[in-house]
C-alpha cells in the first residue's frame, strides 16, 4: 500500500467531513489509496422507494464480484421462505430384526439422518449436544428391553449423497471446521477440537495434547509450530472427506498452556454410529460388529421406531448460521430446500431453486453466478445491486421478521457475530443489521439500516483484491453505513 502524504491525508479527511450525501462520501472514499488497485462496489436503496426514486448510492453496482459470506443472506432468505421459521429436522433411531425374550437384538440399530445440521453440536441453543444425544439414544434402546446387539450400529445418510464438499472449495480449507463436508447425518457440527501445547519459544514444535471427540482411525503428521505471543490462530489442518490421515501445520501462539483449533470430522455419520456403539458398551449393552455407513435407502417399520430427535426451529438455526457465519449449516440448508423442492439434495439443484425464487421476487440476477451456498468459494460472483434488490424484495415476504432477526446488530455487545465493534458511536450502532463476508482478498458487508425518519435501507459493500489490511476496508464500510443511518 502506498504511503499517503500528511497534507493529502488531511485534505481527504476534510473532504469526508464536507460530504453532502452518502453518494458523495463514497466517491471521496474511492479516491483513497487503500482502493487504488481494488475492485470496489457499493449500492444502497430504500426498500420502499417512493415514486421510483433513485438509489441512494450507486458505485459500480453492476460489477460482478466475489462476496464471501455475504452470500449466506440469499440462502437463508430462501430457506426461511420455503421451509418456514417453525420447521424442525427430525433424526430417527430405529432397530431392525427381532428382539428375543431375554433382550437380544438379532439385527441392527439404525440412525437415520434427515439433514439436521445441529445434531450433537454446540452452536444452537436447544439442540441435542453430544452427551445428551448419546444419553437419549441409550435410554431409548434400554426402554425397548434391548440388552445385547448381535448386529451393529448403522449410520443411514441415504437421504442425501454421501459425505462430500462443493467441488470449488480449496484444499487448505477442507480439513478445517469451516470447510467441513455435507451429509444427511451431521454430527457434532461436523467438527472436532484439536488441542495443542505451544512451545516456550517461537518456532518450537507445538505438541498435540488432545482431540475431542476422539475419532477412531485418525492419524496425523504434526508440523505445527509456536508463533509469537498473541499471534492468534494461524494453524491449518490438511485433510478431506473420508481422509483419516491429516497434516497439521502453521502456528499457534506462545504464552498459553493450551490452544485449540477446530477440524472437519472425516466422516460425521460414521462417527455418530461409533460414538453410539461406545455409549452402549459403556451402558453394558454389547454390540457384536463394527459400525458402518449406509448410503442406500431402507424401509423401516413404524413400530421399530425407538426415538425421534427434533432440532431447534429453523428461525433459531438461521440466526446462528447468519450471525456466526457457519458454512456447514448454510450448505446443509440449501440441500434441504433442494430436497424438499425437487427431491434431489445437491448444491446445483439448490442453486436452481434459489434462482427460481429470485425470479419470482422479480430480482434481476444479471451478473450473478453461484457455485455454493455459503460463499467459501472464490468462484461465486454477484453484484451489490442484486443483493440490495433481494433484501428489498424479502422485506415484503411473510418470512421477513425471521430473516431480519437473523442479521447481527451493529455495535451491540449482547448480540452474536462479528459486528460488535462495527459503527460504534454512530447513528448505525444498535440500528444496522449486518452480514459480513471475508475470504482472502475479499471483504463485504450487506444488510439493512434505518434512517433517522425510520425508513429501511438495504445496502451492500464489496471489495475485491485490495492491498491493505482488511480492517481498513471495514472502516470504509462503517463510514458508509453510518452515513446512511444519518439520513433524515
Amino acid at each position: 500500500m502506498r504511503t499517503v502524504k500528511p497534507l493529502l491525508l488531511c485534505l481527504l479527511l476534510i473532504g469526508l467531513l464536507w460530504a453532502q450525501s452518502p453518494a458523495e462520501l463514497v466517491e471521496q472514499l474511492a479516491a483513497l489509496p487503500e482502493l487504488r488497485h481494488a475492485q470496489w462496489s457499493v449500492y444502497a436503496r430504500y426498500v420502499d422507494p417512493e415514486n421510483e426514486e433513485a438509489p441512494i448510492i450507486d458505485h459500480y453496482s453492476d460489477m460482478s464480484l466475489t462476496c464471501a459470506s455475504s452470500l449466506k443472506v440469499l440462502t437463508l432468505g430462501l430457506a426461511l421462505d420455503k421451509l418456514g421459521g417453525d420447521y424442525v429436522f427430525k433424526t430417527r433411531l430405529y432397530y431392525s430384526g427381532n428382539i428375543t425374550a431375554d433382550g437380544v437384538l438379532n439385527g441392527n440399530i439404525h440412525i437415520v439422518g434427515a439433514g439436521d445440521p445441529t445434531l450433537g453440536g454446540d452452536q444452537v441453543g436447544g439442540a441435542y449436544r453430544y452427551d445428551k444425544l448419546m444419553s437419549e439414544w441409550v435410554k431409548a434402546v434400554k426402554r425397548k428391553g434391548i440388552k445385547q446387539i448381535n448386529g451393529t450400529i448403522v449410520a443411514d445418510e441415504s437421504l442425501y449423497p454421501p459425505y462430500h464438499v462443493p467441488g470449488s472449495w480449496t484444499w487448505e480449507d477442507l480439513g478445517n471446521y469451516y470447510g467441513a463436508g455435507l451429509t444427511a447425518l451431521c454430527f457434532s457440527d461436523n467438527k472436532y477440537y484439536l488441542d495443542f501445547k505451544p512451545g516456550e519459544r517461537v518456532d518450537d514444535p507445538a505438541e498435540v495434547s488432545g482431540i475431542r471427540p476422539d475419532i477412531p482411525g485418525l492419524s496425523y503428521t504434526n508440523l505445527m509450530k509456536t508463533g509469537p505471543v498473541n499471534s492468534g490462530d494461524n494453524g491449518y489442518i490438511l485433510a478431506a472427506p473420508n481422509c483419516y490421515q491429516a497434516i497439521f501445520h502453521g502456528t499457534i501462539p506462545a504464552g498459553t498452556e493450551k490452544f485449540s483449533i477446530k477440524g472437519a470430522i472425516p466422516n460425521p455419520a460414521l462417527l455418530a454410529a461409533q460414538m453410539l456403539e461406545r455409549s452402549l458398551k459403556n451402558a453394558k449393552i454389547p454390540v457384536a460388529m463394527e459400525p458402518y455407513v449406509q448410503n442406500q435407502p431402507l424401509d423401516y417399520r413404524p413400530e421399530a421406531l425407538l426415538k425421534t430427535i427434533a432440532s431447534p426451529p429453523l428461525r433459531r438455526i438461521a440466526e446462528i448460521t447468519n450471525k456466526l457465519s457457519n458454512n456447514t449449516y448454510t450448505e446443509m440448508l440449501l440441500l434441504k430446500v433442494a430436497h424438499e423442492s425437487v427431491g434431489i439434495a445437491e448444491t446445483q439443484e439448490g442453486i436452481k431453486v434459489l434462482e427460481d425464487f429470485m425470479d419470482k421476487l422479480q430480482v434481476d440476477r444479471s451478473g450473478m453466478r453461484l457455485v455454493d451456498a455459503s460463499g467459501l468459494s472464490h468462484e461465486n460472483m454477484i453484484t451489490t445491486r442484486v443483493f440490495c434488490d433481494f433484501l428489498s424484495a424479502m422485506s415484503k415476504r411473510t418470512s421477513f421478521s425471521d430473516f431480519y432477526q437473523s442479521f447481527a446488530r451493529a455495535g451491540d455487545n449482547n448480540d452474536y457475530g462479528h459486528v460488535v465493534y462495527f459503527a460504534r458511536n454512530t447513528d448505525a450502532a444498535n440500528n444496522a443489521r449486518v452480514k459480513t463476508g471475508y475470504i482472502g482478498g475479499v471483504r463485504s458487508h450487506t444488510g439493512y439500516v434505518s434512517s433517522k425518519s425510520g425508513r429501511l435501507i438495504a445496502f451492500s459493500c464489496i471489495a475485491n483484491n485490495y492491498h491493505c489490511k482488511t480492517k481498513e476496508i471495514t472502516a470504509l464500510h462503517e463510514k458508509i453505513v453510518a452515513a446512511l443511518a444519518s439520513l433524515e
